[in-house]
């Protein structure tokens, strides 16, 4: 070859392809040669002359040695991706060992060392959370968008991060921060407010998140884990709202707030027999006695219980339609709140749907009692019995009630009405029949014909005689 020998070539492949397989065809049979051949890794080195047979049998060799090379090759390469793959699901496994087991392990904590994790010095925060489902929501589904947004929103928030993770853990998921430059509770606390806020605008889903102490000894991850679902479990009863903070939760004293007796018999009348306006002039009151000491937690129970049973009082009055205010979870719903003003507005407005379907509900009443009591009337005018007495028997209401509507509904009397009809029922017969005046007193319920003479006058200006007279003209 020109410029250079079958070992410069070689060398120059070893340098720049070393994965290529070189072979000697050479005459040289100095040992000097070979030697230099086999330092360069040169995989057979064949003396001239040759056969087909020797470089048939040299192929053969050289195509073993390529297939069991690229055999094993493949076999590292897949082992590395399934570890990739299953990486997540073994620093999740490993994580929540650490999280749940009864007593501590230091053997996953290595095991998350040798993952490659950064958790061995630094400042660490953890929060969980929480779904809080409706009827209408499946879990699954809702854990699932959940999880997208989670995992969307940490990818923004923290993309400069060494570490950060998050996983589901007891159908509740649960987040685990390296603080970097910028203070870990302000990062953690605008990924949490941007979440909720998202969770509920566009996915119809409410959270709810309790958010650990920062601790600089990954050791104590299970206590900061405790720490997180703690405050969960305080935000459900303290005004602490739906992003709590255990440290912020033992900075301060919690107080057992109550509607005494007079409070709630004020609220029960004003619910009955005030306004609108004053009603809500009483839970602002309320309000804010409850908010009126801002260095205490408030513990919302018995407030809660207390609101509970004036609504659970009130809807005793209304006799239909309240199931599709008040349901039957109605003490759960209620404890599930946790901001003092979201819960006073809730009961508010479920006391102001009631108040507004009782009134529908006496009206409808109201309607279909005057509308039987004038029926009755219309049909039994003629009956000299007739009563006011009489047709609230048939009705089965009170002669007090249907004086009271008749007032109220036709600005009118019981007894005014009946003698209305009897007269313009007179007016009719005496304008279209030839009875005898006396046989239309009595058809309109009168037995004496003077009495009937003397009504008729009174409520036309004439008497019944000259009455058909003019109508006959």
């Amino acid at each position: 070859m020109p410029f250079v020998d079958g070992i410069e070539l070689a060398r120059m492949l070893k340098r720049d392809y070393p994965t290529v397989k070189v072979a000697f065809i050479t005459g040289y049979d100095e040992f000097k040669y070979a030697q230099e051949a086999i330092e360069l890794d040169v995989i057979s080195y064949l003396m001239k002359p040759l056969t087909s047979k020797d470089i048939n049998r040299f192929l053969k060799e050289l195509k073993k040695t390529l297939d069991e090379e690229y055999r094993r090759k493949f076999s590292i390469d897949q082992a590395l991706k399934y570890y990739e793959d299953t990486l997540p699901l073994m620093v999740d496994h490993h994580l929540s060992r650490l999280l749940v087991s009864s007593e501590h392990d230091l053997e996953h904590y290595h095991r998350l060392l040798d993952f490659g994790l950064e958790i061995k010095e630094g400042r660490f925060v953890c929060c969980s959370i929480e779904l809080e489902m409706t009827d209408d929501q499946i879990e699954l589904v809702a854990l699932e968008k959940l999880r997208t947004l989670i995992k969307e929103l940490m990818t923004t928030t923290f993309s400069s991060y060494r570490f950060h993770h998050h996983m589901l853990v007891q159908n509740a998921y649960f987040v685990l921060i390296r603080e970097e430059d910028e203070p870990i509770l302000r990062a953690l606390d605008a990924f949490l407010y941007e979440l909720l806020q998202t969770a509920e605008l566009y996915m119809d889903i409410r959270v709810r998140a309790g958010v650990s102490k920062v601790f600089n000894d990954f050791k104590g991850l299970q206590n900061a884990y405790q720490q997180a679902k703690k405050a969960i479990g305080y935000s459900r009863f303290l005004n602490t709202g739906r992003i709590a903070y255990i440290h912020e939760i033992e900075q301060k004293e919690t107080e057992s707030v109550f509607l005494d007796g007079d409070a709630t018999g004020d609220l029960e009348h004003t619910v009955r027999f005030g306004t609108n306006d004053e009603l809500s002039a009483l839970f602002a009151e309320y309000q804010k006695r409850v908010m009126q000491d801002s260095t205490k937690w408030i513990n919302l129970q018995h407030v809660v219980i207390s609101l509970a049973n004036v609504i659970l009082g009130f809807r005793e009055y209304v006799d239909e339609g309240w199931r599709d205010i008040v349901d039957e979870r109605l003490l759960e719903t209620m404890m599930s709140f946790s901001d003092v003003h979201a819960l006073f507005e809730f009961a508010k407005d479920i006391l102001f749907q009631l108040r507004a379907r009782l009134i529908e509900t006496n009206l409808s009443r109201t309607e279909t009692i005057l509308r039987d009591a004038l029926g009755y009337v219309d049909q039994n005018y003629s009956d000299p019995a007739l009563s006011l007495n009489k047709v609230c028997e048939h009705l089965d209401i009170s002669i007090s009630y249907l004086s009271m509507l008749m007032k109220r509904e036709k600005e009118t009397t019981f007894n005014k009405y009946v003698v209305q009809v009897r007269m313009e029922k007179a007016k009719e017969l005496l304008k279209r029949t030839n009875h005898k005046i006396i046989e239309i007193a009595t058809m309109c319920g009168y037995n004496e014909v003077y009495y009937f003479s003397h009504s008729f006058k009174k409520y036309t200006g004439m008497s019944p005689k000259r009455y058909r007279e003019e109508s006959h003209v």
